[in-house]
């Protein structure tokens, strides 16, 4: 397995086999060493399907952020399982926002593995039809692609932390209750933002933006962030993993 892409050189959960042994033994077959290593206890999963998701584990606590749509739902559980003698039992899903391609297996995951989820109190509102997305293509998105609620869902308000060393921090404008969260030295952003090569951010595609002018302000404030030095790596829904300049 290679390292990720805008990822340390070399990272990988477990080495290979050396060249005289390789010719003796078996090859492996577990999905142990799929999940790839960003950062000290942060890895990418690499079996979801829709956006890219990750999990973080520390204090006694793992977190799988945007496990993505119920296609993928077999192989994200198969992935996690495998993985648990290095990140522990999933115990939360966090989730940057609900659209579908980041949220839609989450009951499904949340039922199977146990865990508690977290999303953002609007756009839990916007799952109960409560709040009504601004823009027509989001209407129609929301019609043509359900996200169902996980049931006890914890809403989050603010800023603050899922456990020690996980924070979250609101970014709204793609959707009202979208949220970043950083772990250590790694910063989520979902789709709040496009990320470049050296981290950097622009504007997400404006059709699927529900805020055009709260989106470019979370922009902004996402990117003063990075610029404070606290963040070393940028991970994003659809963009690569990327180090910042910073750095």
């Amino acid at each position: 397995m290679g390292p990720v892409a805008g990822g340390p050189s070399g990272a990988r959960m477990h080495e290979p086999a050396s060249g005289s042994l390789r010719s003796r033994r078996p090859r492996r077959t577990s999905r142990r060493t799929d999940m790839r290593l960003i950062a000290q206890d942060c890895y990418r999963l690499e079996h979801q399907k829709g956006s890219h998701g990750f999990v973080v584990a520390g204090a006694g606590r793992a977190a799988v952020i945007d496990p993505g749509m119920t296609s993928g739902f077999d192989g994200v559980l198969a992935e996690l399982r495998a993985n648990e003698e290095t990140t522990g039992r999933i115990t939360d899903i966090v989730l940057t926002h609900y659209d579908v391609d980041h949220a839609q297996v989450a009951a499904r995951l949340q039922a199977a593995l146990g865990a508690t989820v977290w999303i953002g109190a609007a756009d839990a509102d916007v799952l109960r039809g409560r709040l009504t997305p601004k823009t027509l293509f989001r209407k129609l998105l929301q019609r043509v692609a359900r996200v169902t609620l996980p049931e006890g869902a914890r809403e989050l308000d603010g800023s603050g932390e899922i456990f020690s060393g996980l924070e979250y921090l609101p970014a709204p404008g793609h959707t009202p209750g979208h949220y970043a969260y950083q772990w250590r030295g790694v910063l989520f952003t979902g789709d709040a933002a496009l990320v470049g090569a050296d981290g950097t951010l622009r504007d997400f595609y404006a059709p699927l933006i529900n805020d055009r002018a709260v989106a470019a302000r979370t922009v902004q404030l996402l990117a003063e962030r990075i610029r404070t030095g606290s963040v070393e790596w940028v991970c994003s829904g659809h963009s690569p993993i990327a180090r910042t300049a910073a750095s």
